[in-house]
C-alpha cells in the first residue's frame, strides 16, 4: 500500500496579500511548508484558481487546492526558500522598534 502524507505545515499568523483573478486581498497565512499554506479571509475564490502570494517583497505564485468559507489551501508552484519559511513560522511580523519597546514594562520600587 503506497500512502502519501503531506509535510508537516508550521503554525503562523503572518499577513500577506494575495493576488487573485477578481483583485487582491489582505489575507492572513495561518500555516506554511515549503510546498503550500493555507490562508484564512480569503473571498471569492475556487478550488484550481492560480494565485499570487506576495510576502516580504516575493511573489510567489500558487494553486488552490481546496476552499472552504474564508479559508483556502494553497500549493506553491515553486518550493518556497527554507529562509523565508523559517521566517513566516516566527508569525505576526514585528518592527525592531516594537520588539524593544518599554511600553508594557513598569518601574519596580
Amino acid at each position: 500500500m503506497n500512502q502519501q502524507f503531506r509535510r508537516h505545515r508550521y503554525p503562523t499568523a503572518f499577513p500577506v496579500t494575495v493576488t487573485t483573478p477578481l483583485g487582491r486581498q489582505n489575507v492572513t497565512l495561518i500555516d506554511v511548508n515549503q510546498e503550500g499554506a493555507r490562508l484564512e479571509g480569503i473571498e471569492n475564490v475556487m478550488r484550481g484558481d492560480r494565485v499570487t502570494l506576495l510576502v516580504l517583497n516575493e511573489q510567489m505564485p500558487s494553486i488552490i487546492r481546496w476552499a472552504a468559507a474564508h479559508r483556502v489551501g494553497i500549493s506553491f508552484l515553486l518550493p518556497a526558500r527554507p529562509a523565508l519559511v523559517d521566517l513566516l513560522r516566527q508569525g505576526v511580523r514585528r518592527t525592531t522598534a516594537a520588539r524593544f519597546s518599554s511600553g508594557t514594562l513598569r518601574e519596580m520600587r
